[in-house]
């Protein structure tokens, strides 16, 4: 993947849009993050979800040509400024900051903030693409410009009713200098506002839903009230029934195996540019003892995921391909791959996107940050809407800026 369109929907967790092994696995992913928190998508802060609720409601009523993804990402843009005015540097609830940090109030015109090259290409609206319908906000669509808010998500806005009114009047004249009156996007909600989101996370949806929802928020609030040294699978939390918890275990089993393929293809790309006869790698040829034992470890991680013979097929299909004899297992990931490997009978050959050198990967780029996660006692690999699930609920509490401040969460 290449590019991402502006505004279509986006996973809970969004990948380098430079250079991306998805290895045919994101609907998968997909899965096991719904079951892991239905729903919840990419938010983990209150506020995420009512800049881009503003945004759909100013669109909505101003009726002017704008649409709801000019007006959540310019609302989003101009919160975030706000923050690096009052003195905020990195904080992951404001992006931005090569673009917008240093702008002044006369650089912010809703007209300028309207452009896609005006603030990040992977705003956090794109979040709440899932979240603000499962969550009854607005009613559903398949995009978000086909948003319109429900009386639920206009009774939200309600209780921040005078930040919509700024956002309202800037928007509505779209060459007037922005207000430094906003509020900055790690604001707090009021409690009212929080506790209306709280009470949609339990009780939004279908019953199998909320009931998961609602069960790990009572989770949450009790590992933010005590948090535990480390999180066993062996010790399965009252809060959490025995059909969720072994979901939540297969995914986390899964997105390990998932990692082990992708650290076993990095190491393969990185030898074979270091190939001195040439770049391409024969399946018939011995393999260093490296590349064995990134393949024992795949192995390893994928026959964990089969002893919990979770029904998810395509999951086990995986696992299946990366719990063969080494050739058998680059084969069947290189097959997948397509884009940076690809396979000519029995040669692996570069892709389009080869660059042979992991560290080429990193992407330095702004929108690439994501949700800080509190990583000192999640079981690994644990779905990342639990960790996200777990941040939102000290925001729903007025305490997840102190945990953020205390560096508590790495």
């Amino acid at each position: 993947m290449n590019s991402m369109t502006w505004g279509l929907c986006a996973p809970a967790t969004v990948p380098s849009i430079r250079r991306t092994r998805t290895l045919q696995l994101n609907e998968i992913a997909a899965r096991f993050n719904q079951l892991a928190v239905p729903g919840l998508g990419g938010v983990w802060f209150a506020r995420q979800i009512v800049m881009a609720l503003q945004g759909v409601w100013i669109a909505r009523q101003l009726n002017n040509g704008t649409s709801n993804i000019e007006a959540a990402n310019a609302i989003e843009a101009l919160s975030c400024w706000k923050g690096y005015v009052e003195g905020k540097q990195r904080d992951a609830r404001l992006r931005g900051f090569n673009k917008i940090r240093k702008l002044h109030a006369k650089d912010l015109t809703f007209n300028a903030a309207r452009k896609r090259t005006f603030y990040v290409t992977i705003p956090m609206r794109m979040g709440t693409v899932e979240a603000l319908p499962a969550l009854g906000f607005v009613t559903p669509q398949r995009s978000f410009n086909a948003f319109d808010c429900t009386a639920t998500g206009e009774q939200l806005l309600r209780l921040d009713k005078g930040q919509q009114a700024l956002f309202t009047r800037w928007i509505a004249a779209p060459d007037s200098i922005a207000t430094r009156a906003v509020q900055p996007s790690y604001e707090a909600l009021s409690s009212d506002a929080c506790q209306l989101i709280r009470s949609q996370l339990q009780h939004a949806g279908s019953e199998t839903d909320s009931q998961r929802r609602s069960a790990a928020l009572a989770w949450m609030d009790r590992l933010r009230q005590s948090r535990p040294a480390r999180i066993r699978w062996e010790k399965r939390p009252a809060e959490i029934t025995v059909e969720h918890w072994h979901d939540l275990q297969a995914g986390a089993y899964f997105f390990a195996t998932r990692a082990a393929a992708l650290e076993l293809l990095e190491r393969l790309e990185v030898e074979m540019a270091q190939h001195h006869s040439g770049v391409c790698h024969d399946l018939r040829s011995p393999l260093s003892p490296p590349l064995l034992d990134a393949i024992q470890h795949l192995r390893q991680r994928a026959q964990a995921f089969l002893l919990l013979q979770h029904p998810d097929a395509a999951a086990r299909q995986f696992c299946h391909e990366c719990d063969q004899p080494p050739a058998a297992v680059l084969r069947a990931l290189v097959e997948r791959d397509g884009h940076i490997l690809k396979l000519n009978a029995e040669q692996i050959e570069p892709g389009n996107a080869f660059r042979g050198n992991s560290a080429a990967d990193t992407n330095q780029d702004e929108d690439a940050v994501e949700p800080p996660s509190a990583q000192d006692f999640w079981p690994e690999h644990l779905s990342r809407r639990m960790h996200n699930l777990f941040l939102l609920n000290l925001d729903l509490h007025g305490e997840l800026s102190a945990w953020l401040d205390k560096g508590k969460v790495a």
